[in-house]
């Protein structure tokens, strides 16, 4: 059983795991590298394990002003398919989500602490820009970004992601016609996703491959110039605010990894959220998958178990998505499977119901008193 726990990242695994440790009465350091609030890059879309996981911490995802989202709209050039969701999933600024739950973290009893640069770790040693720190756990939950003294072992692509995101101010029709829909416009190279995530406000989340931002200019603004003469583009975006001075961008992303037991580095450390997996971003379960992995961490360590058996034990659990969300955005960029996907959609809307469900993880379910009790006490602290 852990006696005392550093966490590197108040991200979403980060700060998950810190409160279900610290609410099982064990020390937890939290080191986050910035000083207060921020974006990130993602599609911050919960699906409905992220809202069970978020729940059962006491953030369900419409206290925060969750957007809730229950329908699909896929667009390609002049065709839309729309079908229901499986399932009530929500859309909620990261800003927002991760600060609710490193709050929640600290008030469970964790120290968290910010502004803290991680430069390596030594055995069960953090070595930090403040002071280096001991423990008898740590836990890497650095999200996307890679800490440079403890790199994943991801294999590397010949036409890498780049991912971008910026928020929007919406026009009342593009509001009202967005509504509780996500948008995925496939582009043959990538995707792009919108949905609301406040009032007013979309949040746009664009993932191509490197050779199509390099093709177009390599620049944001002239990706979104090659993208805005499609009518979806043009009807949604074309009147609305972008809301950051530029873009979130990240390159280089390892889609399809799953750490499946062995790693580079000390064995001592625990991966979490994708630092362990990263799912395909175009099924939506990329922010499940983290919150999931802070939830099995933190089982297994109340358990005893090492670093090792749990990464297995992820991959098993995440596996199998992560395979079935691959295969989808494989073909999703080969012309031919595309153009039939749609057709097929088109002809059966269902389909993308049944696409939605079959990239789910699997439910562990939460107690109903669970929920009660830890939504009882968040209503006095949020």
């Amino acid at each position: 059983m852990v006696g005392s726990a550093i966490v590197i990242g108040g991200g979403l695994a980060g700060g998950a795991v810190a409160t279900r440790l610290a609410r099982a009465g064990h020390g937890v350091t939290v080191l986050e590298r910035e000083t207060g609030p921020h974006e990130k890059v993602c599609g911050e879309f919960l699906s409905v394990e992220a809202c069970e996981d978020l729940a059962s911490l006491g953030l369900p995802p419409e206290r925060l002003g969750g957007v809730p989202i229950d329908r699909v709209r896929v667009h390609r050039g002049r065709h839309t398919v729309e079908a229901r969701l499986p399932f009530l999933a929500h859309g909620l600024s990261r800003r927002v989500l991760d600060e609710a739950l490193l709050e929640t973290a600290a008030d469970a009893g964790a120290e968290v602490v910010r502004g803290v640069r991680v430069t390596g770790i030594q055995g069960y040693t953090v070595l930090a820009s403040d002071q280096n720190r001991e423990s008898n756990a740590i836990l890497l939950a650095t999200g996307k970004h890679d800490m440079r003294a403890m790199p994943r072992a991801a294999p590397s692509t010949k036409d890498g992601y780049v991912g971008f995101k910026m928020h929007w101010r919406l026009p009342a029709p593009a509001l009202a016609e967005l509504d509780r829909s996500i948008d995925l416009m496939l582009l043959g190279t990538g995707y792009a996703g919108l949905q609301r995530v406040g009032a007013r406000d979309a949040n746009l989340c664009l993932v191509v491959q490197r050779s199509q931002l390099t093709r177009v200019g390599g620049t944001w603004e002239a990706l979104l110039a090659d993208l805005m003469p499609q009518p979806a583009f043009a009807r949604l975006l074309g009147s609305a605010q972008p809301l950051f001075a530029k873009p979130l961008a990240i390159a280089n992303l390892p889609y399809g990894y799953v750490l499946s037991g062995e790693q580079d580095g000390p064995e001592e450390v625990w991966r979490l959220g994708d630092q362990a997996a990263m799912t395909a971003s175009l099924s939506g379960d990329g922010m499940s998958v983290a919150l999931r992995s802070a939830r099995l961490a933190a089982q297994g360590l109340l358990q005893g178990k090492t670093a090792t058996q749990f990464h297995r034990q992820l991959a098993r659990h995440v596996g199998p998505q992560v395979r079935m969300a691959m295969r989808m955005q494989r073909l999703s960029e080969r012309p031919i499977a595309l153009a039939a996907g749609v057709l097929a959609a088109r002809l059966w809307p269902g389909l993308l119901t049944q696409g939605a469900k079959a990239t789910r993880l699997p439910s562990l379910g939460v107690p109903k008193a669970e929920i009660n009790r830890w939504s009882t006490l968040s209503l006095r602290t949020h």
